[in-house]
């Protein structure tokens, strides 16, 4: 009788240490953050047109590698709403990014857990107006943080994430078509477009 006494204290004691090390199931994270870069141009003059640096706001959505593991699958959403100034007004234009990747941890303490992201995806790029319209482009993005738990349930994420865009310079970006004014011009400057992104939000586990 003492025995299984024993047993039932030592099992009731080692079980909730064991459940707080097994790594969840799923994550869900909301973060608001600030975004810059986004080389543009006129394509018929040359003069720089780029996007403005903006607020943004991001969405993850993460499920667990495998049992034991604290790897996770993550799709990544990230909407900024930026402008740009054409040579003859300011307009409003919107950037999305849409990726499939993952997260790896670097190590760490209880206290602080780095972490490493990386994902491939889509970036669109939209306009509203009489005659705008957008484009979808094939892109990446990679990304560094660190998470502070705040419970079992739930951390604080400090994160840095750059996005490389696969871009045709000789495509109006914000048009259906090029109709010869200032706005529908907007071309890339380059083969690429480069943004960077910091973030902070709040991560909670199921």
């Amino acid at each position: 009788m003492v025995t299984r006494a024993l047993l039932l204290c030592v099992s009731l004691a080692v079980s909730p240490a064991a459940l707080a090390a097994e790594p969840p199931l799923l994550q869900v994270a909301l973060h608001g953050g600030y975004r810059a870069g986004g080389g543009l141009e006129d394509g018929a003059t040359g003069d720089g047109r780029d996007l403005e640096e903006a607020a943004s706001l991001a969405l993850a959505l993460e499920l667990r590698f495998r049992e034991g593991d604290d790897r996770y699958y993550q799709l990544w959403y990230s909407r900024q709403g930026s402008s740009l100034d054409d040579g003859t007004g300011r307009r409003d234009v919107d950037v999305e990014y849409l990726h499939l990747g993952g997260t790896v941890p670097l190590g760490g303490q209880a206290r602080v857990r780095p972490y490493f992201a990386a994902g491939l995806g889509a970036a669109r790029f939209s306009a509203a107006g009489a005659g705008a319209g957008d484009r979808t482009r094939f892109s990446g993005s990679l990304a560094i943080g660190v998470a502070f738990p705040l419970g079992e349930r739930a951390a604080l994420r400090l994160e840095a994430r750059g996005y490389l865009t696969a871009m045709d310079t000789d495509s109006a970006i914000f048009c259906r078509a090029d109709d010869g004014s200032a706005f529908c011009r907007i071309t890339a400057s380059g083969s690429t477009l480069f943004q960077a992104e910091a973030l902070a939000g709040i991560a909670l586990s199921f």
